[in-house]
Protein backbone atom coordinates (compact mmCIF):
# COMPACT_ATOMS: atom_id res chain seq x y z
CA UNK A 1 0.00 0.00 0.00
CA UNK A 2 3.07 2.50 0.75
CA UNK A 3 4.57 1.89 -2.50
CA UNK A 4 1.25 2.50 -4.42
CA UNK A 5 0.46 5.91 -2.92
CA UNK A 6 4.59 6.63 -3.11
CA UNK A 7 4.14 7.04 -7.21
CA UNK A 8 1.31 9.91 -6.96
CA UNK A 9 3.19 12.04 -4.20
CA UNK A 10 6.29 11.67 -6.65
CA UNK A 11 4.64 12.79 -9.35
CA UNK A 12 2.67 15.77 -7.23
CA UNK A 13 6.27 17.12 -6.66
CA UNK A 14 7.36 16.84 -10.05
CA UNK A 15 4.93 18.78 -11.43
CA UNK A 16 4.97 21.25 -8.24
CA UNK A 17 8.75 22.22 -9.10
CA UNK A 18 8.31 22.40 -13.33
CA UNK A 19 5.47 25.16 -12.34
CA UNK A 20 7.67 26.80 -10.19
CA UNK A 21 11.07 26.67 -12.55
CA UNK A 22 8.07 27.92 -15.18
CA UNK A 23 7.36 31.09 -13.39
CA UNK A 24 11.10 32.06 -12.91
CA UNK A 25 11.75 31.20 -16.32
CA UNK A 26 9.14 33.16 -18.51
CA UNK A 27 9.84 36.41 -16.59
CA UNK A 28 13.20 36.29 -17.18
CA UNK A 29 12.51 35.09 -20.77
CA UNK A 30 10.33 37.85 -21.41
CA UNK A 31 13.42 40.51 -20.01
CA UNK A 32 14.84 42.47 -22.94
CA UNK A 33 18.94 42.04 -22.89
CA UNK A 34 20.29 44.95 -21.89
CA UNK A 35 21.45 47.78 -24.57
CA UNK A 36 25.08 49.05 -24.84
CA UNK A 37 25.66 51.50 -27.41
CA UNK A 38 29.45 52.05 -28.08
CA UNK A 39 30.08 55.27 -29.79
CA UNK A 40 33.47 55.30 -32.99
CA UNK A 41 34.90 58.53 -33.00
CA UNK A 42 35.51 59.73 -36.73
CA UNK A 43 39.19 60.80 -36.14
CA UNK A 44 40.23 57.00 -34.36
CA UNK A 45 39.23 55.38 -38.04
CA UNK A 46 37.02 56.10 -40.74
CA UNK A 47 33.99 54.27 -39.82
CA UNK A 48 33.42 52.46 -43.28
CA UNK A 49 29.34 53.33 -43.07
CA UNK A 50 30.86 56.69 -43.94
CA UNK A 51 31.87 58.58 -47.18
CA UNK A 52 34.91 60.60 -46.18
CA UNK A 53 34.70 62.69 -49.48
CA UNK A 54 38.74 63.05 -49.28
CA UNK A 55 38.62 64.80 -45.60
CA UNK A 56 40.31 63.65 -42.85
CA UNK A 57 38.12 64.22 -40.07
CA UNK A 58 40.89 64.54 -37.50
CA UNK A 59 41.41 68.11 -39.67
CA UNK A 60 37.76 69.57 -38.07
CA UNK A 61 39.30 69.35 -34.30
CA UNK A 62 38.96 73.01 -33.31
CA UNK A 63 40.22 74.21 -29.52
CA UNK A 64 37.40 75.52 -27.77
CA UNK A 65 35.43 75.13 -23.92
CA UNK A 66 33.62 72.23 -24.36
CA UNK A 67 32.53 73.16 -20.27
CA UNK A 68 32.89 75.86 -18.10
CA UNK A 69 31.81 75.82 -14.65
CA UNK A 70 29.60 78.75 -13.76
CA UNK A 71 29.00 80.43 -10.65
CA UNK A 72 26.29 82.83 -9.10
CA UNK A 73 26.88 84.46 -5.95
CA UNK A 74 30.33 83.57 -5.56
CA UNK A 75 28.96 79.73 -5.44
CA UNK A 76 29.91 76.68 -8.26
CA UNK A 77 25.93 75.74 -9.49
CA UNK A 78 25.82 72.18 -9.41
CA UNK A 79 26.06 71.39 -13.43
CA UNK A 80 28.46 73.66 -16.00
CA UNK A 81 27.50 74.80 -19.05
CA UNK A 82 28.44 72.00 -21.31
CA UNK A 83 28.95 71.49 -25.29
CA UNK A 84 27.79 67.88 -25.96
CA UNK A 85 30.51 66.47 -27.93
CA UNK A 86 33.61 63.95 -27.75
CA UNK A 87 36.85 65.44 -26.34
CA UNK A 88 37.94 65.87 -29.73
CA UNK A 89 35.57 68.87 -29.97
CA UNK A 90 33.66 68.27 -33.11
CA UNK A 91 31.01 65.49 -34.27
CA UNK A 92 29.44 64.34 -37.64
CA UNK A 93 25.96 64.68 -38.66
CA UNK A 94 24.10 63.66 -41.80
CA UNK A 95 21.82 65.66 -41.53
CA UNK A 96 20.61 69.14 -43.17
CA UNK A 97 19.67 70.53 -40.64
CA UNK A 98 20.50 68.56 -37.69
CA UNK A 99 19.95 69.63 -34.01
CA UNK A 100 22.84 70.48 -31.77
CA UNK A 101 22.93 69.10 -27.83
CA UNK A 102 24.41 71.57 -25.20
CA UNK A 103 23.80 71.84 -21.56
CA UNK A 104 22.51 74.70 -19.76
CA UNK A 105 23.02 75.30 -15.63
CA UNK A 106 20.28 75.42 -13.31
CA UNK A 107 19.11 78.99 -13.33
CA UNK A 108 15.66 79.82 -14.48
CA UNK A 109 15.15 82.99 -16.78
CA UNK A 110 18.51 83.62 -17.92
CA UNK A 111 19.11 84.52 -21.50
CA UNK A 112 21.05 82.19 -23.45
CA UNK A 113 22.27 83.12 -27.32
CA UNK A 114 22.66 80.27 -29.45
CA UNK A 115 25.28 81.25 -32.46
CA UNK A 116 25.91 79.11 -35.90
CA UNK A 117 28.67 80.20 -38.19
CA UNK A 118 30.02 79.19 -41.28
CA UNK A 119 34.17 78.20 -42.16
CA UNK A 120 34.65 82.00 -42.67
CA UNK A 121 32.86 82.94 -39.62
CA UNK A 122 29.60 84.15 -41.09
CA UNK A 123 26.53 84.08 -38.86
CA UNK A 124 24.26 81.43 -40.08
CA UNK A 125 21.47 81.35 -37.87
CA UNK A 126 21.40 82.72 -34.32
CA UNK A 127 18.31 82.70 -31.71
CA UNK A 128 17.70 84.00 -27.95
CA UNK A 129 15.78 82.47 -25.37
CA UNK A 130 15.31 82.62 -21.68
CA UNK A 131 15.68 79.27 -19.71
CA UNK A 132 13.13 77.44 -18.33
CA UNK A 133 12.63 75.33 -15.20
CA UNK A 134 13.64 72.09 -17.22
CA UNK A 135 17.55 71.44 -16.20
CA UNK A 136 18.98 68.94 -17.97
CA UNK A 137 20.21 68.55 -21.89
CA UNK A 138 18.66 70.17 -24.50
CA UNK A 139 18.42 69.57 -28.23
CA UNK A 140 18.18 72.46 -30.45
CA UNK A 141 17.44 71.92 -33.82
CA UNK A 142 18.76 73.69 -36.75
CA UNK A 143 15.07 75.42 -38.12
CA UNK A 144 14.77 74.79 -42.45
CA UNK A 145 12.11 77.06 -42.79
CA UNK A 146 13.52 80.59 -41.89
CA UNK A 147 15.83 81.00 -44.57
CA UNK A 148 18.81 79.19 -43.23
CA UNK A 149 20.53 77.17 -45.81
CA UNK A 150 21.41 73.56 -45.60
CA UNK A 151 25.01 72.52 -43.73
CA UNK A 152 27.20 71.96 -46.33
CA UNK A 153 28.89 68.18 -46.72
CA UNK A 154 32.61 68.37 -45.53
CA UNK A 155 32.54 71.88 -44.23
CA UNK A 156 32.91 72.95 -40.51
CA UNK A 157 30.50 75.18 -39.15
CA UNK A 158 31.33 76.33 -35.64
CA UNK A 159 28.51 76.60 -32.85
CA UNK A 160 28.26 78.53 -29.64
CA UNK A 161 26.30 78.94 -26.60
CA UNK A 162 26.58 81.89 -24.72
CA UNK A 163 25.03 83.07 -21.34
CA UNK A 164 25.55 87.04 -20.93
CA UNK A 165 24.65 87.32 -17.57
CA UNK A 166 27.13 84.79 -16.38
CA UNK A 167 30.14 85.58 -18.49
CA UNK A 168 30.05 81.78 -20.01
CA UNK A 169 30.15 80.53 -23.43
CA UNK A 170 31.11 77.38 -24.81
CA UNK A 171 31.43 76.08 -28.44
CA UNK A 172 31.79 72.95 -30.51
CA UNK A 173 32.12 72.08 -34.23
CA UNK A 174 29.50 70.40 -36.50
CA UNK A 175 30.56 68.61 -39.74
CA UNK A 176 27.96 66.95 -42.25
CA UNK A 177 28.60 64.12 -43.97
CA UNK A 178 27.14 61.36 -46.65
CA UNK A 179 26.83 57.87 -45.59
CA UNK A 180 27.77 54.76 -48.02
CA UNK A 181 24.62 53.13 -50.01
CA UNK A 182 25.28 50.25 -47.91
CA UNK A 183 24.36 52.25 -44.76
CA UNK A 184 21.88 54.02 -46.10
CA UNK A 185 19.87 50.70 -46.95
CA UNK A 186 20.73 49.55 -43.41
CA UNK A 187 18.99 52.23 -41.82
CA UNK A 188 16.15 52.33 -44.22
CA UNK A 189 15.17 49.12 -42.43
CA UNK A 190 16.14 48.90 -39.01
CA UNK A 191 14.07 49.41 -35.71
CA UNK A 192 14.43 52.55 -33.45
CA UNK A 193 16.93 50.83 -31.44
CA UNK A 194 19.14 49.30 -34.29
CA UNK A 195 19.57 52.78 -35.81
CA UNK A 196 21.00 54.10 -32.46
CA UNK A 197 23.62 51.46 -32.98
CA UNK A 198 23.81 52.64 -36.80
CA UNK A 199 24.63 56.03 -36.01
CA UNK A 200 27.21 55.34 -33.06
CA UNK A 201 29.28 52.87 -34.93
CA UNK A 202 29.01 55.21 -37.97
CA UNK A 203 30.48 58.16 -35.86
CA UNK A 204 27.21 60.21 -36.61
CA UNK A 205 27.78 61.81 -32.64
CA UNK A 206 24.83 64.86 -33.70
CA UNK A 207 22.34 61.71 -34.93
CA UNK A 208 22.70 59.47 -32.04
CA UNK A 209 21.97 61.47 -29.90
CA UNK A 210 19.08 62.77 -31.62
CA UNK A 211 18.04 59.61 -32.07
CA UNK A 212 18.41 58.59 -28.34
CA UNK A 213 16.56 61.30 -27.18
CA UNK A 214 13.50 60.72 -29.80
CA UNK A 215 13.37 56.91 -27.67
CA UNK A 216 13.75 58.74 -24.54
CA UNK A 217 10.45 60.98 -25.38
CA UNK A 218 8.38 57.95 -26.63
CA UNK A 219 8.95 56.07 -23.51
CA UNK A 220 9.53 58.38 -20.36
CA UNK A 221 9.60 55.52 -18.29
CA UNK A 222 12.00 53.27 -19.58
CA UNK A 223 15.13 53.03 -17.80
CA UNK A 224 17.67 52.37 -20.41
CA UNK A 225 17.62 55.33 -22.53
CA UNK A 226 18.79 57.21 -19.05
CA UNK A 227 21.29 54.97 -18.19
CA UNK A 228 21.99 54.84 -22.07
CA UNK A 229 22.49 58.30 -21.77
CA UNK A 230 24.28 57.96 -18.53
CA UNK A 231 27.05 55.91 -20.60
CA UNK A 232 27.66 58.06 -23.61
CA UNK A 233 28.17 61.03 -21.04
CA UNK A 234 30.69 59.45 -18.99
CA UNK A 235 32.65 58.20 -22.30
CA UNK A 236 32.68 61.76 -23.63
CA UNK A 237 34.51 62.80 -20.13
CA UNK A 238 30.82 64.99 -19.48
CA UNK A 239 29.96 62.69 -16.28
CA UNK A 240 28.05 66.01 -14.34
CA UNK A 241 25.60 66.49 -17.07
CA UNK A 242 25.18 62.88 -17.45
CA UNK A 243 22.59 62.14 -14.27
CA UNK A 244 20.51 65.29 -15.61
CA UNK A 245 17.83 64.17 -17.95
CA UNK A 246 18.29 64.69 -22.08
CA UNK A 247 15.45 66.19 -23.05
Amino acid sequence: MTQILRIPILRTCILTLVAIALMVVIPLLSLRPSLSVEFTPPDRGTPEQVDAGGTRFADFERPGERVVPVFMDGQELECPLSAILPPENYGLTRQAYPTIFYHTPPVEGIEVIFSLRDAQETLIYQTRYLTGPDHGTYGLPIPAYVNVPPLHPYQAYSWTVEIPDLEASVSGTIVRVNTTASFDEAFATASAEERLQLLADAGLWYDMLDQLAQLHRENPDDPQWSRLWMQIAEDAELMKVGDKPLL
